[in-house]
């Protein structure tokens, strides 16, 4: 009977206490481990979120220069009787640096020539390209210019803009002769806040667009 006992005693005793620190420290570090992918997988996704945002405005500010570019020049002076309202008609491209670009053409679809100015913004004053911005006006109209900017600009050793003749030749900027510009590429290159760990390098995003002046005919004499 006693020996009976104390087997029953036996089977009914629970775990000792180093079998439980042992089963807390496995578990720690279960948790532990678990709780690390989940910070990491966050701050992943913040990395990439940013990266989509600056490739989301570089993208659309791109698409609106390459159809203004499309549409410069146009309606051209040679469309109307001599002597007519220049405001009528477009010159194309006005003006051209590695940072700024000035344009007239129907860019808006209304039937209206607009002056289309695209150049660095820096609302410190400063001198520095800190945003890019498309400003446009209705051609011979004073009014406040509506505005549209990529904001988080960077400097690189890439210009923002270069010019290429009809044969591809680059030119340089500003070109003796406008009418000569066949081709603009445009360059952004923009930076997000913080820092992608993964890769140890800023969040970066640079993308490239190239149009080309189809109306780009000049001023007629």
């Amino acid at each position: 009977m006693t020996m009976k006992l104390q087997i029953k005693r036996r089977r009914q005793a629970g775990f000792s206490l180093i079998e439980l620190l042992i089963v807390v420290l496995l578990l720690s570090i279960v948790v532990g481990a678990v709780f690390s992918q989940i910070d990491r997988a966050q701050v992943r996704y913040k990395v990439e979120d940013q990266k989509l945002d600056l490739t989301q405005q570089e993208r659309e500010f791109i698409d609106q220069f390459t159809r203004d570019l499309h549409q410069a020049g146009y309606p051209a002076q040679k469309m109307f009787i001599a002597g007519v309202n220049q405001n009528l008609w477009a010159q194309g491209v006005n003006s051209l640096s590695s940072t700024d670009l000035i344009m007239e053409g129907d860019t808006e679809g209304d039937g209206l020539v607009h002056v289309v100015e695209y150049g660095c913004y820096d609302p410190s004053g400063g001198g520095a390209c800190p945003s890019i911005r498309r400003t446009t006006t209705v051609k011979g109209v004073v009014a406040i210019a509506g505005f549209t900017e990529v904001q988080g600009l960077i400097p690189t050793t890439e210009n923002i803009f270069r010019a290429y003749d009809k044969n591809g030749v680059e030119l340089g900027l500003p070109p003796g002769d406008i009418t000569q510009v066949k081709t603009i590429r445009i360059t952004l290159t923009t930076q997000g806040t913080g820092r992608d760990n993964d890769a140890h390098k800023d969040i970066q995003v640079s993308m490239t667009g190239m149009a080309r002046l189809v109306n780009n005919q000049g001023v007629i004499p």
